[in-house]
């Protein structure tokens, strides 16, 4: 009876723990379908930037901005776009991988790298490995404005211009589909145009509503004769604060995609699987309880031929 006990004790269990991610399953639907849009949403900002950011470059010389010349890489600035919670599969930890492996691939160490982290588990994971925290800023509402960034913009600049840092990465999660997320890396400052375009190249999807946008990114790859007010190194100077805001929300609204789509993944392939397990041990329980009876019947009928 006891073993029984415990059987249904564990269904119990297994039942309350389906309730729970069945209902965070229809949570993160309801999120993930509102990220989405807004990340697809977001998209054409970002191809608008592009385009200026083209044009002006086909009118001024820009290379010798403090945002814009190359110089030799010894010190890195990571900023890493994760999520504040888990349970959402591998979403965060491919992040992670994705930019240890941009790392590796300059040869930087950690000592000379320094992370700006966008969210609590790309924070918790770098410091844990001794990495440099600049600053960690909690993850943001869903429907987060471009101008919330501005801060975070002012910082990066900040630290570049002033040397700290010779490049910056940001590393974050692009959002595909709902059961296809990307982790990517790319190179935020200095910032070029080639930059520029494999951002915009890599968030054009292949299908779907927003797919036509990728024959206008190569209509804009040959710069045009524009005429600027003031003048084209100061619209030039008002603009990269607005681009790199652009970029870091733009990435923002993919990880939080992303997020929520992989979320709501993984919920539901605990719900299956919660069920799963409730069918077994209901079974096992079923089984056990048969015995029971069986051994009791036995019992009984021999009590019954012992007493003739």
């Amino acid at each position: 009876m006891s073993n029984l006990r415990a059987i249904k004790e564990k269904i119990r269990s297994v039942q309350k723990t389906h309730q729970v991610t069945k209902a965070m399953e229809a949570v993160s639907g309801v999120k993930m379908r509102k990220a989405q849009m807004s990340a697809l949403v977001a998209r054409p900002y970002a191809m608008a930037a592009f385009r200026i950011l083209s044009r002006i470059t086909g009118t001024v010389d820009i290379a010798r901005h403090p945002l814009v010349a190359i110089r030799p890489v010894h010190r890195v600035l990571l900023v890493v776009v994760t999520s504040d919670k888990g349970l959402a599969g591998g979403l965060n930890s491919g992040v992670t991988k994705r930019s240890l492996a941009a790392l590796e691939e300059r040869g930087i160490a950690k000592e000379n790298t320094g992370v700006l982290a966008i969210g609590r588990k790309g924070e918790e994971f770098f410091a844990r490995r001794g990495y440099i925290l600049e600053k960690h800023i909690k993850t943001m509402k869903d429907e987060s404005a471009i101008s919330e960034f501005s801060e975070v913009v002012s910082l990066i600049t900040h630290l570049f211009t002033d040397g700290k840092y010779d490049e910056c990465i940001l590393a974050y999660t692009n959002f595909r589909s709902t059961f296809e997320q990307e982790p990517v890396s790319r190179t935020m400052l200095p910032l070029s145009v080639e930059g520029l375009t494999t951002m915009i190249k890599g968030i054009v999807p292949e299908k779907g509503a927003f797919a036509e946008s990728a024959a206008e990114i190569k209509k804009e790859e040959r710069a045009a004769d524009y005429l600027f007010e003031p003048s084209p190194e100061a619209v030039f100077e008002t603009l990269i604060p607005r681009l790199l805001a652009i970029e870091i929300h733009h990435a923002f609204l993919e990880a939080k995609a992303s997020e929520h789509s992989a979320r709501m993944v993984a919920m539901r392939n605990a719900s299956d699987k919660a069920e799963e397990v409730t069918f077994d041990l209901t079974r096992e329980y079923n089984k056990a309880r048969q015995s029971a009876i069986t051994r009791e019947m036995s019992e009984i009928i021999g009590g019954i031929e012992a007493m003739k």
